[in-house]
């Protein structure tokens, strides 16, 4: 058999093969929902190649750590973040995908709530972008982010996508909102809320706000609500109805199973319902 090593004692890498290695890093999509916007996470590169332009957390792998503990650092280093949880999104190796040399990433990515960002290290910024207004984009991050959105549609009747970008406790208009800007889809109101309820993942929110009528749209900047019900709007006239029902207080209580009441996941039944092969359909 052909000798492919040969072992140099004392040099700094002893161990010499014949075949060429190439680099490995890592790069993070991170997702985030705010002001009804899904967003993801870039950095502005402030080293060459792509010196100043916009890609996702990333870098090079440590030869002491692994592909996740390389990515969670590198997030950490250059956007200040720490997710709770992060998963492989896969490994992309075109063989012209980095100027520099021969370099294959390991994707990986992850669903935050809302929260600031710094940008450090090799990144001079860190910004949230919405997904459907991204700058263009270094490397093949374009086609790194094409899959993360694939992936996070398929994971949403799956994984508790929504659950982990929206606040623990959240109406169903809410989570609609979610899943209609995800899948880039409009459900019917009535359908989804049936058919959401149907699964048993939801329980209501124990909530000692004050209930209002079932019927009785309230006035807000001058216009009636009629599919959503909220607390009468402080609001000065001047401002849009968007800021008046993002600033409004959202703890609001009805009839158990309306509109406007507050959910949260149940888990445990969440878990039972993946365990007999079952999904989220709308």
């Amino acid at each position: 058999m052909e000798k492919t090593h040969t072992f140099v004692p004392g040099a700094e890498f002893p161990w010499q093969y014949k075949y060429e290695h190439m680099a490995v890093t890592t790069d993070c999509v991170i997702f985030t929902y705010e002001d009804w916007k899904l967003k993801v996470l870039l950095v502005r590169r402030g080293g060459e190649p792509f010196k100043g332009q916009w890609a996702f957390p990333g870098g090079f792998l440590g030869m002491d750590e692994t592909a996740e503990e390389g990515a969670l650092r590198e997030l950490r280093e250059e956007t200040a973040l720490v997710p709770s949880a992060i998963g492989q999104l896969g490994v992309f190796s075109d063989v012209d995908r980095d100027p520099r040399e021969r370099i294959i990433t390991i994707a990986w990515y992850a669903l935050v709530k809302p929260v600031e960002v710094l940008g450090g290290d090799d990144a001079d910024e860190a910004a949230w972008f919405p997904v459907d207004a991204l700058p263009p984009l270094a490397f093949d991050h374009r086609k790194i982010f094409e899959e993360a959105m694939e992936r996070l549609r398929r994971d949403i009747h799956f994984q508790p996508v929504g659950f982990d970008l929206l606040d623990d406790e959240f109406t169903i208009p809410d989570l609609q909102r979610l899943y209609e800007t995800i899948l880039g889809v409009k459900f019917d109101r009535r359908n989804f809320q049936r058919k959401l309820l149907s699964t048993g993942i939801l329980e209501e929110a124990d909530d000692d706000a004050p209930s209002y009528g079932e019927d009785e749209p309230v006035a807000c900047d001058g216009l009636a609500l009629m599919e959503e019900r909220a607390i009468p709007c402080p609001m000065p006239a001047e401002m849009s109805m968007a800021r008046c029902l993002d600033d409004a207080p959202r703890r609001v209580k009805g009839r158990p199973g309306r509109t406007g009441s507050l959910f949260r996941l149940n888990r445990k039944r969440y878990e039972e319902m993946k365990e007999d092969g079952g999904k989220v359909e709308f």
